[in-house]
């Protein structure tokens, strides 16, 4: 009997059998039609496997094995196929391959050799490292594609183990990642969990094995004022109960004998000479008041040095001695404020080396799990009366000012005793102060002048630092974007920084506006608002996944006084507008004297943590301070 096919259907089956032997091959991997469709929504990327093996041989080597595979979905995802391994001399990286593989899951091609960079971790000329980085950049365009890698790396001399963090950015979808941790019976080591249950354990003869896993879990959605995502997601931390480093041994059990460690790697390294006591001394003689002593000398400090990142020795952890540092003008955080302390000590006053866990954005330190989680050094000095805080990386930071950098969370604040975790300073809504008074004078035809004076403070302060150090030419640039009245032309400016223990910059505008009032017939229609409008609520989206986290506080207060057109008046006063909410509060009222109107404006933001659930009241009070802000006021004519 004889079979006939149609063409369409033989190429059909054709198709079926080439696949076939295709995945019987292993020539096909990764196709994207296999990812579950929840994975896909508003994922720019979905890790498809992700498997890590950290074995530690002893509590000074061990060795990790990972093969990661993603797949990029669009040209946001595109960084997240970048491979990118630093590694030191106590930190050997091998064994790296890489492949890419095609939507169908075909592979495209193979990269390593020449196609693995290696090059200095810090490569601007101002920083001494022996820590460099191996690098793979993809740079393909053709969307969606999947890269797989796969390395080794040994460790020596081990601070602190490689954890897992399975998200490591938003918007990328997890399919499958894996960590397996083997400890050697003659090795002991801590771990600590967040947003993931217990690990699956299982003794050897020779190791305890734990193992955590995750399988399709959808991207964390990249919202305004969410939490950071280690925050969030799963985490696993994994440290040393002992190390020996170079000699140097610790207990890192508790936050005591971390700070105990660190004494040992700062010890004698305080030897300032002769020479540099006596000029100490001469400085600081007849200065009675030890406050003002530190003053003097964190302004001397910042004179004479300058920062120099230096990533060498023992993982970046020791500082150069203080002598080095005052013979050669510059150092790292680590050598900026160990010297910063030598100079306090010969003037007779005690302080505390501090290490933070510096960024904008507040991260969090697991205060119940001893381990290296810190960026940062920082001097902490405390007095009878109260603490100061300095920051001696800054050659223009002010006195006894902790910012956004590193104001609000805890530090491990190091005396003769080891460690110990206390808070900084926090930010508070009076000293993180936006503060503006604006004087306008409008003819008939609704053009005019403004003089606008403007303070900022605290983190409004901190957000002023890149006008600050830029020359007159570009801060004029970067105030004309900053200001968002229409048809405006910035005639003079100034500004003038106070650098108090309460910094601020003031801020003074000469504005030529044209047509700011609306003509409607035979009135003119005037905006209130003229400086500081909440043109669209940081909310946009309709639903919210994760927390909300505001964790600086805004207050802004702005008072406008319009100078109306010779012949014109208000023709009605608006009621006064008061908002409240646990969020903030705003309000906003407009009275009248003579030919003059002035508007008060009031806007509050307080510091706090969300639950999603509280995300619809949030979008209501913005809506409304959006919806305030666009306020008009008409004037009429004097008959």
């Amino acid at each position: 009997m004889k079979l006939k096919f149609r063409l369409p259907v033989l190429l059909l089956i054709l198709s079926i059998v080439f696949s076939t032997f295709a995945y019987a091959g292993g020539d096909i991997k990764y196709r994207v039609v296999d990812i579950p469709r929840q994975l896909l929504k508003d994922a720019k990327a979905v890790v498809r496997n992700d498997s890590i093996q950290v074995k530690i041989v002893s509590d000074a080597k061990l060795v990790l094995k990972r093969t990661y595979a993603i797949t990029i979905l669009n040209k946001n995802g595109a960084s997240n196929a970048n491979f990118m391994q630093p590694y030191a001399r106590n930190m050997k990286v091998s064994a790296i391959k890489a492949q890419m593989y095609d939507e169908d899951g075909a592979e495209i091609k193979k990269k390593g050799g020449f196609d693995i960079l290696d090059y200095a971790l810090i490569s601007d000329g101002t920083t001494f490292a022996d820590h460099r980085i191996k690098a793979v950049l993809p740079e393909h365009l053709e969307y969606p594609y999947t890269i797989e890698y796969s390395y080794e790396i040994s460790f020596t001399d081990v601070i602190q183990y490689p954890g897992w963090q399975p998200f490591e950015d938003f918007e990328v979808a997890v399919e499958r990642s894996k960590y397996t941790l083997m400890v050697s019976k003659q090795a002991k080591c801590r771990y600590y969990v967040k947003n993931i249950s217990m690990p699956v354990q299982l003794n050897t003869g020779d190791f305890d094995i734990y193992t955590w896993e995750i399988n399709n879990l959808p991207a964390y959605a990249d919202e305004n004022f969410s939490p950071a995502l280690a925050d969030i997601s799963p985490l696993v931390l994994i440290a040393p109960s002992k190390v020996n480093v170079e000699g140097y041994e610790g207990n890192f059990e508790t936050w005591a004998g971390f700070g105990q460690w660190i004494n040992q790697l700062n010890k004698d390294r305080n030897n300032l000479s002769d020479e540099a006591k006596a000029r100490i001394n001469k400085m600081t003689a007849g200065i009675p008041d030890d406050r003002a002593k530190i003053k003097l000398l964190y302004e001397y400090m910042q004179n004479k040095t300058r920062y120099v990142s230096i990533q060498v020795g023992i993982g970046g952890f020791q500082p150069f001695d203080a002598e080095t540092v005052d013979r050669l003008s510059y150092g790292d955080c680590k050598a900026l404020s160990n010297y910063m302390k030598s100079l306090l000590e010969a003037a007779g006053i005690s302080s505390r080396y501090t290490l933070v866990l510096a960024g904008d954005k507040n991260p969090t330190i697991h205060s119940d799990f001893s381990s290296n989680q810190f960026n940062h050094a920082v001097l902490c000095v405390p007095l009878k009366k109260d603490t100061v805080w300095l920051e001696c990386t800054s050659q223009r930071n002010p006195f006894n000012y902790m910012g956004t950098f590193t104001a609000d969370r805890k530090v491990l604040v190091i005396d003769e005793n080891g460690g110990k975790l206390i808070k900084t300073p926090a930010l508070t809504a009076e000293s993180d102060l936006e503060s503006r008074k604006v004087n306008v004078t409008f003819d008939p035809s609704g053009d005019g002048t403004a003089d606008v004076r403007t303070i900022y403070r605290g983190a409004a302060y901190d957000n002023y630092a890149r006008i600050l150090g830029s020359d007159q030419a570009d801060r004029k640039k970067l105030l004309t974007r900053r200001i968002h009245v229409p048809n405006f032309e910035l005639d003079n400016f100034s500004m003038q920084e106070n650098k108090a223990e309460l910094p601020s910059v003031t801020e003074q505008l000469n504005l030529s506006i044209t047509g700011y009032c609306t003509r409607v017939g035979e009135k003119l229609m005037l905006s209130l608002n003229m400086m500081n409008k909440l043109n669209e609520s940081a909310f946009q989206t309709t639903t919210r996944e994760n927390p909300i986290s505001i964790k600086w506080p805004v207050y802004e207060i702005d008072t406008v006084v319009y100078n109306l057109p010779q012949g014109y008046t208000l023709e009605k006063i608006p009621a006064k507008i008061s908002l409240e909410s646990d969020f903030g509060q705003y309000t906003a009222e407009v009275t009248k004297s003579g030919n003059a109107l002035q508007y008060i404006r009031s806007f509050s933001v307080y510091k706090g943590e969300y639950p999603a659930e509280r995300y619809d009241d949030i979008v209501t009070f913005f809506d409304k301070i959006v919806l305030t802000d666009e306020n008009k006021v008409m004037l009429t004519k004097v008959m």
